[in-house]
C-alpha cells in the first residue's frame, strides 16, 4: 500500500480541476464617462496591483476592465483602485542588489493605484509591481499623486545608505497645512519605515480625526481548526535485524491556528499544529527465532503552508505542507533472539534505542467546503527513528486522512 502524495491529490483534485476559477464579490467600476456601474468584481489575492479585472454585470454579462477603459474599481468591503498617470521608480530596494549610485530612473504609466487611506489634506495610494512597494501621495486640491521617494545604493564602502525623501515629503504636507504640532510630531515623521504599516500611521496623524476619513482595513486575519483522522504507518527494519514491512492503523487528532495572509480570499494559509498519534507493531522472523516490538506515542508539532489551488466560493482545493517536530515515547519496546550455547531466547527489554525526537516533512493536498469543513490526505516520506547502530535501521512512512473544522476567522 505503497501510495505516492500524487495519487492520493489526484484523487482529491481532479474532480474540480474541470471548473473555471471565479471568486466575485459585490463591487463597482467607474466608467471613463463617471458613470458608476454595480455588480460584482472577481477578487483575487493581487499580489500586485491589477492591470486588468473581471467585472459581471447585473444583467449577468462579464467584461473585462483596465486603465484604459476605466478610472475606478471597487470590491465593496475590501479594496478600492483609482486610476492615474503616475512616475514610477524603477530602482531596485533590495541591499542584494543596490548599486553605487542613486538610481532615480522612472518610467511613466497608466495603473490603477490601492487606495490605503482618504483624509481631509491628503490620500495615500499604493502601487506594486515585480520590482517593489511604492506609496504616494494626492494632496487635497491636486489632481496627480506624487510618489513618496525612497531609494538605497551603496557607498565607497560598501555600506548600505538610504535615501528617506518621503519622510520630507509627508513633513511638508503637515507643515504646509499647519499641523506642525506636539502631537503630529509624537508620530515620529522623522522615524517612518517605508511599509504600508507606518505609511498609515502618518496619514493617520496628518489627517486627524477626520470624520469622512477612509482607511484600508487590514487583510490579514487567523482561524482555528481542530479535528481527527488516521494515521496509518509502515515501519520497516534494514540490516541484521530482518524484517517485512509492518504496517498499523491508529487515530489522530489535531488542532490548531491558520494565518490567512488574505482574509478575505484565504488563498495563501500559513499553518502551526499540533497533532497526537500512535502506532503498534510486531515483527517475528520464525528463520532467525527473532521477535521485535514496539509501541510509540507522538506528538508533533508542524509548522506548514498551503495555497489553494482552486480557490471557489463553495469549494477551494489546496495543496502544501511543513516540517514535522516529533516528540515520541515508547513506552513497550523489546528485542528477543536465540542466543548462547542452548539457543534460548534472550530478550533485551528497551532495545533498540529510538529517537525520542525526530524531524521529518510533510506533504498534504485536500479540500474546503464552505470555508469550514476540510478534507485531506498527507504523505510523511521513509524517516529514519533508530539509527544509532551500524549493524541496523528503522524508518516509518506516514500516510495521514482526516477532517478538520474551521472557525473563529477573523
Amino acid at each position: 500500500m505503497k501510495l505516492s502524495l500524487f495519487t492520493l491529490s489526484s484523487i482529491l483534485l481532479l474532480p474540480v480541476f474541470s471548473f473555471a476559477q471565479s471568486n466575485y464579490k459585490p463591487g463597482y467600476v467607474v466608467s471613463l464617462k463617471g458613470d458608476t456601474l454595480k455588480g460584482s468584481i472577481d477578487y483575487k489575492e493581487w499580489e500586485k496591483n491589477p492591470g486588468q479585472v473581471a467585472f459581471r454585470g447585473n444583467s449577468g454579462t462579464t467584461q473585462e476592465y483596465t486603465p484604459q477603459n476605466a478610472n475606478a474599481f471597487g470590491v465593496n468591503g475590501l479594496e478600492y483602485y483609482e486610476k492615474y498617470v503616475v512616475n514610477v521608480s524603477q530602482d531596485q530596494v533590495d541591499p542584494t542588489k543596490a548599486g553605487g549610485v542613486i538610481d532615480t530612473s522612472y518610467t511613466r504609466d497608466t495603473v490603477f493605484l490601492r487606495t490605503l487611506a482618504k483624509g481631509r489634506y491628503f490620500t495615500l495610494y499604493n502601487y506594486r509591481d515585480a520590482i517593489k512597494d511604492r506609496y504616494y501621495a494626492l494632496e487635497a486640491g491636486s489632481r496627480q499623486p506624487q510618489e513618496l521617494v525612497y531609494h538605497l545604493y551603496l557607498d565607497a564602502n560598501g555600506n548600505i545608505k538610504y535615501v528617506n525623501r518621503y519622510r520630507v515629503q509627508l513633513q511638508y504636507i503637515a507643515q504646509k497645512n499647519n499641523l506642525n504640532n506636539d502631537k503630529l510630531a509624537a508620530s515620529t515623521l522623522s522615524q517612518l519605515d517605508y511599509s504600508e504599516h507606518d505609511m498609515l500611521k502618518a496619514a493617520a496623524a496628518i489627517n486627524g480625526n477626520d470624520p469622512s476619513q477612509y482607511v484600508a482595513k487590514s487583510q490579514f486575519g487567523t482561524r482555528f481548526f481542530a479535528g481527527a483522522g488516521i494515521t496509518y504507518t509502515d515501519m520497516v527494519f534494514s540490516g541484521t535485524i530482518q524484517y517485512g514491512d509492518s504496517y498499523a492503523l491508529f487515530p489522530r487528532l489535531d488542532a490548531g491556528i491558520d494565518f490567512l495572509t488574505n482574509k478575505n480570499t484565504k488563498r495563501l494559509i500559513l499553518r502551526l499544529e499540533v497533532a497526537a498519534t500512535a502506532d503498534q507493531h510486531t515483527f517475528t522472523n520464525t528463520y532467525q527465532q527473532s521477535q521485535l516490538k514496539v509501541q510509540q506515542f507522538t506528538a508533533s508539532v508542524i509548522p506548514q503552508a498551503y495555497y489553494n489551488l482552486y480557490n471557489g466560493q463553495e469549494i477551494k482545493v489546496f495543496a502544501g505542507g511543513g516540517l514535522l517536530i516529533n516528540f515520541s515515547a515508547y513506552p513497550t519496546h523489546y528485542y528477543t533472539s536465540e542466543g548462547g550455547i542452548d539457543l534460548l531466547p534472550i530478550k533485551q527489554n528497551n532495545y533498540p534505542d529510538y529517537h525520542s525526537l525526530w524531524e521529518s516533512f510533510m506533504l498534504k493536498a485536500g479540500v474546503i467546503l464552505y470555508d469550514h469543513i476540510e478534507i485531506y490526505a498527507g504523505y510523511m516520506p521513509v524517516t529514519t527513528i533508530t539509527d544509532n547502530y551500524a549493524e541496523f535501521a528503522g524508518n516509518v512512512i506516514w500516510y495521514q486522512a482526516g477532517v478538520n473544522f474551521l472557525f473563529g476567522a477573523k
